[in-house]
């Protein structure tokens, strides 16, 4: 298997180099009692370290500054041509934050790499004879060094189409800023709430809870994610074969089948590991051929609502149903695309059939009952 750099290598290395676990289930999608009381101990531990990290490293920054001053962090005057001016810049200040922030990223990804390492041990995950073992590694590793995994336009399938470039570009900058955009409005707040009493210290230490908040997410974010990836690949292969029985011969499923993969990237607007693999496995076994060249077809949606059979729309309605689960949530957005799907008679489950679903896949339930 491929890997790039050494960091890569080094997780496929802890990951693949596991004890022993009897207690794990064989069954990547069920979860155990014992496995789930594993789960919440690392979730915990992941999330705790990285937010100890994020408050740490306003304390270490601002600290300093704080008690020794210009004697540690001088100013130095910069002259600037096109301003016609000096400028005073923090030099010392600014290469102290970016060392702080380089250390703090070097400690995050090592707690990223300890959490995937401890999920996929406590979960016996992958399984060397799954055919999609490689897959499978590759999309854990992505999920520890907080990779996006955009495998999906490989085989044509682009969650942003009909965006233009800046749309996307807005997007990925709005979801990358975030941690920053929520400081400053923060201390902003602090000084609204302080007015002139506010201590310049305490606005500047107000960034504690945030980044300590984002922190955790994040590494929330990275257990969950290795969640639905783990239990993701069996699920998908029992739903491709009941989907696979019920439209075996109805040709105009075959047909849309692209599109309604297409319309479910697009419906989450981001690239995820488990689409891809959905994806792989439902157009395999309707023996539709990859096509990297594939697109979007705009017309999609209205022929689902104006000439698609009810045949048709009851196997639209799994795939869309299986796209929103495999992510282990139900996004606000979507809960509103559910009821215009809904009343556009594309869409066969009520909200809450389709967050029991999601629920059932991502407690590790073992079977989705509706599916």
């Amino acid at each position: 298997m491929e890997l790039n750099g050494p960091i890569e290598k080094y997780l496929y290395k802890k990951i693949v180099d596991r004890p022993e676990n009897e207690s794990a289930d064989t069954r990547a999608h069920v979860l155990t009692d014992v496995e789930a009381k594993a789960l919440k101990k690392i979730q915990f531990w992941a999330m705790f370290n990285a937010a100890i990290a994020g408050a740490l490293g306003v304390v270490v920054l601002y600290v300093p500054k704080y008690i020794w001053g210009e004697a540690l962090f001088p100013v130095t005057d910069v002259w600037l041509p096109f301003y016609d001016d000096y400028i005073q810049v923090e030099a010392v200040f600014l290469l102290f934050s970016l060392v702080l922030v380089v250390i703090e990223i070097a400690y995050l990804t090592y707690n990223n790499i300890q959490t995937v390492k401890k999920i996929a041990h406590a979960c016996n995950y992958p399984q060397l004879e799954d055919p999609f073992y490689e897959v499978n590694m590759k999309s854990i590793i992505a999920v520890g060094l907080e990779k996006n995994v955009k495998a999906q336009s490989q085989i044509g399938i682009n969650p942003f189409a009909g965006l233009s470039r800046w749309q996307v570009l807005t997007f990925t900058i709005l979801n990358l800023a975030k941690a920053a955009m929520t400081n400053f409005l923060f201390k902003l707040i602090v000084k609204r709430a302080f007015g002139r009493y506010a201590i310049r210290i305490l606005v500047d230490l107000a960034g504690i809870p945030v980044y300590a908040f984002w922190n955790a997410y994040a590494a929330r974010f990275v257990v969950k994610e290795s969640r639905v990836r783990i239990m993701a690949n069996p699920i998908i292969k029992d739903f491709a074969l009941t989907l696979k029985e019920e439209q075996k011969d109805n040709q105009e499923f075959r047909d849309e089948l692209y599109y309604m993969l297409d319309f479910v990237a697009i419906t989450k607007r981001k690239f995820h590991a488990n689409h891809y693999m959905l994806a792989l496995v439902v157009l395999d076994a309707f023996d539709i051929e990859h096509d990297p060249n594939h697109e979007y077809d705009e017309q999609f949606l209205e022929r689902m609502k104006t000439k698609a059979s009810p045949l048709t729309i009851a196997g639209f309605s799994k795939v869309n149903l299986m796209g929103m689960a495999l992510d282990g949530t139900i996004s606000q957005k979507e809960q509103f695309k559910i009821k215009s799907w809904r009343d556009d008679g594309i869409y066969n489950y009520t909200l809450e059939e389709t967050k029991k679903t999601t629920d059932e896949f991502f407690s590790g339930a073992g079977e989705l009952s509706i599916l």
